[in-house]
C-alpha cells in the first residue's frame, strides 16, 4: 500500500469512529471526506485544515440531519 494510501485509510477510521459518536452512517462521512478532499486538493490546503473541515461538516451533517 502507499504512503497515501495508508494515510488516506487512518483518516477514514479516525471519522469513521468520530462518526460513530455523532450517529452518522459511513456512506455519509465517505461523501464528506472525498468532497473535502477534493476542494483542499483544488485549493493547496494542509492535512490538518483539511481534516478540520471535514469534522466540521460532520457535526453540521447531524445538526441538519
Amino acid at each position: 500500500m502507499s504512503e497515501t494510501t495508508e494515510q488516506s485509510a487512518a483518516e477514514m477510521r479516525g471519522l469513521l469512529r468520530f462518526a460513530q459518536g455523532l450517529g452518522l452512517d459511513e456512506a455519509t462521512v465517505r461523501e464528506i471526506y472525498e468532497a473535502v478532499g477534493q476542494e483542499a486538493a483544488a485549493a493547496g490546503v494542509g492535512n490538518d485544515d483539511r481534516m478540520d473541515e471535514a469534522r466540521k461538516r460532520m457535526l453540521a451533517a447531524v445538526r441538519e440531519g
